[in-house]
This record gives C-alpha cells, structure tokens and sequence, in this order.
C-alpha cells in the first residue's frame, strides 16, 4: 500500500491518502469486452448468457454463481494483486485511468455476493501528469482485454508492470476527498463512466 501526503494551497497538509492494488479481481479476457458490457441482448443465447446485464438480472445466489462460470468458461480473467492500467478510446479521444484500491473501514464490504460490481470514477487532482506518462507506457504491452461496442467505445486493460511508480503517482494525484472504494478507477483528466462488469473486485461468498 501506497501513502502519500498532499499540500493544499494554504500550504497545510491535508491527511494522507491511501492507494493499493486491488487484492483479487476479475476482467473479461481478450475480446470478451465488448460482449461483458453489452446492454442489450443479441438474441443469441451463447453472448447472451455473457452480459454482465443478464446476471446483474439474477437473484445473489445464482449471480455469484453465473460470474464464477464465466471465470471458468475464460470469459474472465482473475488478477491479483494486481493496478490495471484502462484505455478508453471514444471519437478519437483516448483517456487513461488507473483501477485499484482505496483502503478504507474494514467494515466496507463488496456490496452484492461477495462482488464489488460498481467502480468509483475519480478524475485525477494535481501532478497527474507524472500518472498520466506511466499508464500510457503501459499501454505498449498486450492487452488483458481489448475490445469495441456497438457504440464505437474500444475498452483496453492492461497489467501494470510498473506497479510500486504507479500507485505513488496515484496516491500524490487522489482528490483529498477520494472516498474508500474497493475498485477506484483512477482518470487522468476527466472522470469516464466505465460500464459494471468491466472490472469486478472478488471477495469471499457470503454464504
């Protein structure tokens, strides 16, 4: 985990800011992207039953169940311990964000089975130019997952090599009100909403 203390303008220090990786999570693999965050069905009962939308559908049980099929089938990827370096590309504007961990209550809980199906989105405060060139590197690697919607928006992620740099950069750049999340996804410039089932933090089953 990554600590770091940012000045504010008064020239006072505001209380330090915690960043990790996230400790075990589950992206789609290859060019499952664009079927996972599909919001409509296709009619064909093999994509389908990929979409994220349809087992949102299901009661817990049965969800909890369904995503870990798909972990199985290689519809997802599990990484642990891991930043995920996410590339957006929409009308020929390419954003670069950072998903990982702020630490908070050890009361926080993933909110449905188990899984943290939601992502903070936080658009990165001061010194995010340092962030900025660290996660564009690592876009120069194979992606994790990589793939277009119906829409035109390409989804990339990307496994951090450079993990210890990025996370400093992360904690220096983290708004002083960034609250504590289980799966924050971390923007260099404006905050993009990223569909649920794109990044999915996993913890124990609750039952």
């Amino acid at each position: 985990m990554i600590v770091a203390c940012m000045r504010l303008r008064e020239g006072r220090y505001n209380s330090c800011m915690q960043v990790a990786p996230i400790a075990r999570f589950a992206v789609p693999t290859g060019t499952a992207a664009a079927v996972v965050v599909m919001r409509e069905p296709t009619g064909d009962p093999v994509l389908d039953s990929r979409r994220f939308a349809a087992l949102d559908a299901l009661d817990d049980a049965h969800f909890r169940a369904s995503f870990e099929e798909l972990i199985v089938a290689g519809v997802y990827t599990v990484l642990a311990d891991k930043v995920l370096v996410l590339r957006v590309s929409a009308h020929g504007v390419k954003s670069f964000g950072a998903a990982l961990a702020i630490p908070g209550s050890p009361g926080k809980q993933c909110e449905r089975a188990g899984l943290s199906t939601h992502s903070a989105q936080i658009s990165a405060a001061d010194y995010g130019a340092e962030l900025h060139a660290l996660l564009e590197a690592e876009t120069k690697q194979r992606p994790v997952f990589h793939g277009m919607t119906a829409e035109g928006v390409t989804y990339s992620g990307f496994e951090a090599k450079e993990t210890s740099a990025i996370l400093a950069a992360a904690a220096a750049a983290l708004p002083a009100d960034a609250a504590a999340a289980p799966v924050a996804l971390l923007f260099v410039g404006p905050a993009i909403e990223i569909p649920r089932g794109l990044v999915v933090a996993i913890g124990p089953a609750p039952y």
